[in-house]
């Protein structure tokens, strides 16, 4: 996914203040890292860190939606 994309999904979703991706791996501030990791999309980083730097916004848009989808069932 293009950083362009990531930014029309997080501009439609309610961000959290903080998440936890994986066991033992937590975002204090999803702001800064969704920042951060587009930053390094958009840059001239090597092609495996922006892979892994994508894989960790796929992963955050994930647990977000399934996190709003929980709530509009309650």
């Amino acid at each position: 996914m293009e950083p362009e994309e990531y930014e029309e999904i997080f501009s439609h979703l309610n961000l959290p203040k903080e998440a936890k991706l994986w066991p033992g791996v937590y975002i204090n501030d999803v702001s800064k890292f969704i920042e951060s990791h587009l930053l390094t999309l958009k840059g001239a980083g090597s092609q495996r860190q922006k892979e892994l730097h994508a894989m960790r916004l796929d992963r955050l848009v994930e647990l977000i939606k399934n996190n709003q989808q929980e709530d509009l069932k309650l």
